[in-house]
């Protein structure tokens, strides 16, 4: 990632000098419900630290996760039709409040940002198909792309005792996978006895990523997997 672009690799720190004074900051503690779906609001939020999960569906689960340098909400914006997700804060966010014709007017100005942002609106209907396709893998494999997911968001953090992905439920991590919660609990379970993770409440620590990667050798080329290495050194101690 070059040093003049964000996280997302969305926006520039140009472009950002242009957008957010038209904007405002805002935090939000650990669990706040941002927006809910059905709603008409006209925003959208960039964020600065911490992360926001997308829920939707019957019963709720994950269908995105926003990190620092991502446009959250501007789905909806884009579109003019009431919210398709609840947004709900996994950890403590920083981040810019931008009314929503603002954002549209900054899309149709910035020939750069509106390139952008179809490839990443294009990268996110890749990553949201990728487990339809991949239905008849094992349980230990989709597991292990849900884990891959939230290293790619920026979740993990080196300790001294493997990597920590924390606020994330099992459900969090069925959803992200592919899977029911009890499906997910029996692979974490497995995976506890081997010695491979361990879980707490609303966290799960990786103890051993090598045998996390030994589940997706045959995605060793794909983008999430170079995204996890970037987003945390993914080695084993």
């Amino acid at each position: 990632m070059s040093g003049n672009t964000q996280a997302s690799g969305f926006l520039t720190q140009e472009e950002l000098n242009r957008l957010l004074p038209a904007g405002h900051p805002v935090s939000y503690p650990a669990g706040t419900i941002v927006l809910r779906e059905g709603d008409k609001s006209d925003f959208v939020l960039y964020l600065h630290s911490g992360h926001i999960k997308a829920l939707a569906g019957r019963p709720k689960g994950i269908v995105y996760i926003f990190a620092p340098g991502s446009i959250a909400g501007e789905l909806a914006v884009i579109m003019e039709k009431p919210r398709s997700a609840d947004l709900v804060c996994i950890n403590e966010v920083e981040a810019h409040f931008i009314p929503g014709p603002i954002w549209l007017e900054f899309l149709m100005t910035e020939r750069r940002v509106n390139l952008a942002m179809m490839r990443y609106l294009a990268n996110r209907i890749l990553d949201k198909d990728q487990p339809e396709v991949e239905s008849l893998t094992t349980s230990e494999f989709k597991v292990a792309r849900g884990i891959l997911r939230l290293l790619s968001a920026g979740m993990g953090k080196q300790t001294p005792r493997g990597i920590l992905i924390s606020g994330v439920t099992q459900r969090d991590l069925g959803s992200l996978s592919g899977l029911s919660r009890e499906s997910a609990a029996l692979v974490l379970k497995r995976m506890r006895m081997e010695g491979i993770v361990s879980t707490g409440r609303g966290s799960l620590t990786i103890k051993d990523p090598a045998a996390i990667e030994r589940f997706l050798l045959n995605e060793k080329q794909s983008p999430l997997i170079a995204n996890a290495r970037h987003s945390v050194r993914f080695r084993s101690h």
